[in-house]
């Protein structure tokens, strides 16, 4: 293996570190007290083992917060429905934290706005997502036409407009 390879790996590796603690200290300040209010009232689990319901809950409402912020709740409820639609189709991950973090799947995963902390209704919107509502009427896909500059959007079938972003199949 080449000097360059292993260095890249090396980079790679330190980044997942500070990042994984950095999550752990955030997460640690922003839902300390949603973790009992959580734990009671959590009865199922979409995670793998060792996953929980809360911090599933967590990373779909920063997910809801940094790429629906300012967009009607019903909105934030459809980008919740999105995560959870992937789940159940054959080209995504299977666990909630897989379809988040895959590469280059949400805007502000990959900007990093995901780790700011989310705005008070994205948590209700990720419960109601969770618990089955979905108004995106089955979209895996989403866009907002004043930002998206990816041609790949208009080979996707329509369901929906939703505030700014139009869900696609």
């Amino acid at each position: 293996m080449s000097i360059r390879v292993s260095r890249l790996i090396f980079a790679f590796t330190v980044v997942v570190a500070v990042v994984t603690v950095l999550w752990h200290v955030q997460s640690g300040r922003v839902f300390n007290d949603r973790l009992s209010y959580l734990a009671d009232t959590a009865e199922f689990d979409l995670a793998d083992p060792g996953q929980s319901y809360s911090y599933n809950l967590e990373l779909m409402a920063r997910v809801i917060s940094a790429e629906a912020k300012g967009e009607p709740y019903i909105g934030q409820v459809a980008v919740g429905a999105v995560i959870l639609n992937r789940l159940n189709h054959p080209h995504f991950p299977k666990t909630i934290p897989g379809v988040i973090f895959e590469p280059d799947a949400f805007t502000a995963v990959t900007t990093g706005h995901v780790w700011f902390p989310p705005v008070s209704s994205s948590y209700r919107a990720a419960q109601d997502a969770l618990a089955g509502w979905d108004p995106s009427g089955g979209a895996v896909y989403y866009y907002n036409p004043a930002k998206a500059t990816n041609w790949w959007v208009a080979t996707r079938s329509y369901i929906i407009q939703i505030g700014r972003h139009i869900f696609l199949r």
